[in-house]
């Protein structure tokens, strides 16, 4: 693949050096490359697993977006991309993957702490269910003066998750429906619905309501993704009956903290078990068996 790559790189630069005008340098700038990467939490390579769109915004020295564009979808299958034709000079370039039913906004802002991505339905003030499995990408690059003799650069460029995935297990859920069959619903409360060109989720805690599907007679589950949060303490799992009424409720620092999980991986899923006894009244919140606990002595 790697060398695959390369002659893809090579054979572009190629046919772009047809274009070199000698007043005119600009299209001969784009001998430079990208390669994406993103190897989670392990060392092999597992983009083609994980990332299938990526989007790609170039920012010159003075934070101005000079380009923007959708990659095709040869160059994310190849991993490997050209730059578009740029200036000499410093660049910063942002990628994000998998933004299907992501919008960007304030790209004009000059400021990456402004610039921010979130969920469609949340620009249009729609319920979100929950956002797209986000990454994101960043890095400076060097465009050096034209110089007929210049090989073809390239770069690689590092992916990181910008996502947790959230999973949620209801035992007796049949107790949530009312007596027409409206069923409850898993609503997160105080999620944070955008990410700045940092990587750092911001915004105004908002409401996710979680598509859900029964997975039995008297039980649903619900797996959604949110952007990566700092601080999970203003965070709550909230189970609602039919009616609207609140049945449970889980802050979710308190449940990473007390199951160990680890919100440093770039592949983490924070899971909830939902146990409503016979009576629809007693209420357990642990985890799925699937989930390995490490149990702590004091415990």
């Amino acid at each position: 693949m790697k060398i695959k790559s390369i002659a893809f790189c090579l054979l572009a630069a190629g046919l772009l050096s047809t274009s070199c005008i000698r007043e005119d340098h600009t299209d001969c700038y784009n001998i430079y490359c990208l390669e994406l990467s993103y190897t989670g939490d392990g060392l092999n390579e597992i983009f083609p697993q994980k990332i299938d769109r990526v989007e790609m915004y170039v920012f010159d020295e003075s934070n101005t977006c000079v380009s923007s564009s959708l990659l095709p979808e040869a160059d994310v299958k190849s991993r490997m991309t050209q730059l578009p034709p740029l200036e000499p000079g410093t660049y910063k370039i942002v990628c994000l993957g998998n933004t299907h039913e992501t919008t960007v906004e304030k790209l004009a802002s000059g400021n990456y702490d402004e610039i921010n991505f979130a969920a469609s339905k949340y620009r249009n003030g729609e319920t979100v269910s929950g956002n797209d499995e986000l990454y994101w990408a960043s890095m400076n690059y060097e465009i050096a003066p034209y110089d007929e003799k210049k090989q073809v650069e390239t770069k690689v460029i590092k992916f990181a998750s910008s996502h947790y995935d959230v999973s949620v297990d209801v035992e007796g859920s049949a107790f949530l429906e009312t007596a027409s069959g409206e069923p409850g619903t898993i609503e997160l409360e105080g999620v944070l619905p955008l990410t700045d060109f940092q990587n750092s989720a911001e915004g105004t805690p908002t409401t996710y309501v979680m598509k859900t599907v029964k997975s039995g007679s008297n039980s649903m589950s619900a797996l959604n993704s949110i952007m990566r949060h700092q601080d999970h303490s203003a965070v709550d799992l909230v189970i609602r009956d039919g009616y609207g009424h609140e049945v449970a409720r889980v802050n979710f620092a308190d449940h990473i903290e007390k199951y160990d999980i680890d919100t440093k991986l770039h592949e983490c899923i924070i899971p909830f078990k939902v146990i409503i006894d016979s009576f629809g009244q007693g209420i357990k919140i642990t985890v799925p068996s699937w989930f390995v606990v490490e149990v702590k002595p004091e415990f």
